[in-house]
């Protein structure tokens, strides 16, 4: 009995207890057939998730540092967007307005600001044959995506 109780109580804990939201994972499949619609909500949703300064202001000297657990699900969407441009062509210049946009952004924190700009200025050379003018973005975006944008 008193096992069949600890069984019970675990699996409760196990499917309750974890109640962060899982982002939809698209196949490869599923990335070439998005449409229009479909990846302006990607993106307005990935806009969204962006963690803003005012909303973390920076830790003092000395603090432990802390990861927030919604941080996860705008570093998961910058990820599906750069899979989606490289995947599907046709979506590729809203989404590197989308990324460069964000990169420029001096609202965002500095730290997604710099994801931003890594994967803006590797499908721009990519896809523009030339690299990005750094000149366009903040020196502290520069600064922490630089071995990337160089």
């Amino acid at each position: 009995m008193f096992k069949i109780s600890l069984i019970t109580l675990f699996i409760s804990f196990q499917c309750f207890g974890n109640l962060v939201e899982f982002p939809k994972l698209y196949t490869r499949a599923e990335m070439k057939r998005l449409s229009k619609t479909e990846f302006k909500q990607i993106l307005d949703e990935a806009g969204a998730a962006l963690p803003l300064k005012q909303n973390y202001p920076p830790q003092k000297p000395g603090e432990v540092a802390f990861i927030h657990h919604e941080w996860k699900d705008a570093g998961a969407a910058l990820h599906e967007i750069a899979q989606i441009i490289k995947i599907n062509k046709s979506h590729t210049s809203k989404g590197l307005a989308f990324l460069k946009r964000c990169a420029m952004n001096k609202n965002i924190l500095t730290e997604f600001a710099a994801i931003c700009l890594t994967h803006y200025s590797v499908f721009y050379k990519v896809y523009k044959k030339v690299k990005i003018n750094k000149r366009d973005f903040p020196q502290e975006v520069i600064n922490l995506s630089s071995f990337i944008v160089d």
